[in-house]
């Protein structure tokens, strides 16, 4: 034990060493490392909804781009309808026209694989057809073919969208084309009539630079604008494609995957276009020496999906037999009055038309004939024989396979929901008298008025009077 006491001193005056720190340097001044900030991420595509079949139409989602097959068993013609979305929001005032030049080149051109003369050939063996053309809503690369030979033009379909050969000479060709009819659109009065009559109601909207664009920006329209203009529209999230005919929808879906399936989602979102308004009569006659005034006026009118769309037809059906009956057939004041209603944009419009010597005279009826639609009830023979008069007009539309696929994509494209396209003809049954007097009541009202033609032929208290 005494020889283990200095080993135990020894190890505790170590230990007591031990627990004592040594002394530190002070550190120099450190910047602290900024904060890692996470990156923003973009979050994945939504997931595509299930295919549902509603009827004879199925309803699919690749990669976001909608499909629509109606399949219609025994038929021996097939559609396919390739639609781009966006319409005046894809151009400005600067390029309106390139749009629809860049399709009708594309459809036209040929492909990669094909020049235009192979194209064309291949084509006509195949008894098929393939065009592609814009408008102020949306536009349209189309094909129609046989059953047996849908494979095969679906392909062709694809190439002419995705890979187009887009040949010089074809720009030119279809420029020439744009050109001609824009010219010719200023030589006529009924040209200049629409012409002034769009410009008076889209004043400040996107409408007002129309997919036809003018003589100054179709003719500066380049071929490396339309492969630019092309390529910007390669984006499932601005597509929609239609079908009609006796298809297997399930083989239809694959194919659209298989060729368009791989393209960007991009970012386009469908928003409404700004509505139009006016909150009195206006007249706008421009003079020129003519035989006879040319008179058109417009009224913001119900859209496609609008409730009272249907009273909208059948109330303007009847005003435009009303008219030709009063101004044409009894007073002999012009051949042509007209009215109708213009669904061909997301917006409605009421169009009334007449040319006349005695634009007064002819005037003072038109305006007679829709306050009396606004005042009296339509007779029940009158309203039968609108509804079967449009009705008829109706199914002879649906006669074809484009037909069919056209009226589906535009009750979607105008009207958000396909299903119009369907029900129209139930909700035209269903319209009573008393809905048309509503909707003449509503609507046909602060008529925006262009003449042209001789001004001391105008009575402007008559012709603002509505």
């Amino acid at each position: 034990m005494r020889h283990l006491a200095p080993l135990l001193l020894a190890a505790l005056t170590l230990a007591a060493c031990e627990s004592t720190p040594p002394a530190v340097a002070p550190l120099p001044d450190v910047v602290a490392a900024p904060p890692v900030v996470a990156k923003p991420t973009t979050p994945p595509p939504a997931a595509d909804p299930a295919t549902v079949t509603d009827g004879d139409v199925t309803v699919a989602y690749v990669n976001g781009l909608e499909i629509l097959i109606k399949r219609i068993p025994g038929a021996e013609l097939a559609s396919g309808q390739l639609y781009i979305k966006g319409g005046v929001r894809n151009w400005t005032a600067g390029n309106a026209g390139i749009e629809d030049l860049a399709l009708s080149t594309a459809a036209s051109g040929g492909t990669a694989k094909l020049d235009k003369d192979s194209f064309a050939r291949r084509l006509a063996a195949l008894g098929s057809g393939i065009g592609g053309s814009s408008g102020n809503d949306y536009a349209s690369m189309r094909m129609t073919s046989i059953i047996k030979e849908w494979d095969t033009t679906f392909a062709l379909l694809m190439d002419t969208f995705l890979h187009p050969a887009l040949p010089a000479s074809e720009l030119e060709q279809h420029r020439q084309r744009s050109l001609s009819a824009l010219r010719h659109e200023q030589e006529t009065p009924d040209g200049r009539l629409r012409l002034a009559m769009h410009e008076r109601m889209f004043a400040g909207h996107p409408y007002l630079n129309r997919s036809s664009g003018t003589l100054d920006t179709v003719g500066k329209v380049q071929l490396a604008d339309i492969g630019a203009h092309l390529a910007k529209l390669r984006q499932t999230s601005r597509l929609l494609f239609v079908a009609t005919g006796d298809l297997d929808p399930a083989h239809v879906i694959e194919q659209i995957r298989a060729t368009l399936g791989a393209l960007p989602r991009g970012d386009y979102q469908e928003a409404p276009l700004p509505r139009v308004a006016f909150d009195k009569a206006s007249l706008s006659v421009v003079e020129q020496k003519l035989p006879t005034n040319y008179c058109e006026s417009m009224f913001v009118a119900p859209s496609y999906a609008d409730p009272d769309y249907a009273a909208a037809l059948m109330g303007m059906s009847v005003l435009g037999d009303r008219l030709f009956d009063e101004i044409r057939t009894k007073r002999n004041l012009s051949y042509a009055p007209s009215a109708h209603l213009s669904s061909n944009l997301t917006i409605g419009l009421g169009v009334l038309y007449v040319t006349a010597v005695d634009a007064d005279a002819a005037r003072k009826v038109m305006l007679d004939e829709v306050k009396k639609l606004q005042t009296e009830a339509i007779s029940p023979k009158d309203l039968t024989s609108a509804k079967s008069l449009f009705l008829t007009s109706y199914l002879m539309e649906n006669e074809t396979m484009s037909g069919q696929a056209s009226m589906l994509a535009r009750a979607r494209l105008t009207g958000n929901d396909w299903h119009l396209a369907r029900t129209l003809p139930e909700r035209i049954k269903a319209v009573t008298a008393a809905e048309i007097q509503a909707f003449a009541k509503k609507y046909a009202a602060h008529l925006q008025t262009v003449v042209i033609g001789d001004p001391t032929k105008v009575d402007k208290g008559l012709f603002g009077s509505l």
